[in-house]
């Protein structure tokens, strides 16, 4: 591994570590109403509901250890793929490097894609546990059998293999792949909107970092939440569910639930998607600028 490389791991682990513990709340909520939508009937009342049945820590934050040590590989393999895939492909598309941070949209799409769909080898493992772990408390006491993260991944490799830490792969990877480009294109362009001539993307100033990592955040969402919301139903393991690849599983939603099933969160996914990701693109930066001094 060269300074480079390491220097990728180390931002990109920090910066989804610590996105991932602000935006966790909201993102029990969206797992809450992508589940069970009718249960809860809207935003506000999911949250009311579980703060009363749950208790705040038990019911919001059920089930964060995964995420965070998720997010953490997953950023610092993304970052690190980027990079890689953006580099070869100028090579062979333009026959050259550009400065970084001035390559070809092209590019910085086809590597924010490329890297998604590799880090999503990591990612389903985590997401899985991650929603068995959120919609735990909704099920029947007897049905709640999992004491932890670590229990919740012993006990489906136990039962159902490899295979069963890999339920939803496949929506899994479509949504980092498409959203992972959006996401590069997205935060690309708003900073370079604000960048002064001369300088680079670690010397832009916080508030401008903030701004295109919340844009990037959001970017990536818009672009996948349906397929978000058939991977949710996938690895929560609903019966209606169990059976269907992705194609059969995106078919039962709509026809079921509709339009309204396949968006079911996305407001809240939205607002939080914002203060996560700026916080995730500051950290990166930071610790870029850091590495360099």
């Amino acid at each position: 591994m060269n300074s480079d490389d390491a220097r990728e791991m180390l931002a990109g682990s920090l910066g989804g570590a610590s996105a991932t513990v602000i935006e966790y709340p909201m993102d029990t909520i969206k797992v809450r109403l992508q589940d069970d939508g009718k249960r809860y009937g809207g935003v506000v009342n999911c949250i009311r509901t579980i703060a009363k049945d749950e208790g705040v820590v038990n019911g919001f934050f059920r089930g964060l250890p995964a995420p965070v040590i998720g997010a953490a590989c997953e950023n610092a393999i993304l970052f690190i793929s980027y990079r890689s895939v953006l580099e070869e492909f100028q090579k062979v598309a333009y026959s050259k490097c550009y400065p970084s941070d001035q390559e070809p949209y092209l590019a910085v799409g086809v590597a924010g894609a490329a890297g998604g769909i590799v880090v999503s080898q990591v990612l389903t493992p985590a997401e899985l546990i991650k929603c068995k772990m959120q919609i735990q408390n909704t099920l029947p006491v007897e049905e709640r059998i999992y004491k932890n993260s670590l229990d919740c991944a012993a006990a489906t490799y136990r039962r159902r293999g490899v295979r069963g830490l890999f339920r939803g792969h496949t929506a899994m990877m479509i949504r980092e792949g498409v959203g992972c480009g959006f996401y590069f294109l997205a935060f690309q362009s708003v900073i370079r909107c604000f960048l002064p001539e001369g300088k680079s993307f670690h010397e832009a100033s916080p508030w401008v970092h903030f701004l295109g990592g919340g844009c990037a955040g959001v970017a990536f969402w818009t672009s996948t939440y349906p397929v978000d919301a058939v991977k949710t139903k996938q690895q929560t393991m609903k019966s209606d569910f169990l059976k269907l690849n992705f194609r059969q599983a995106c078919v039962r939603l709509y026809k079921t639930e509709g339009m309204r099933g396949l968006f079911r969160g996305y407001s809240v996914t939205a607002i939080r998607a914002f203060p996560g990701n700026a916080v995730l693109i500051a950290v990166y930066e930071q610790v870029n600028a850091l590495w360099e001094i």
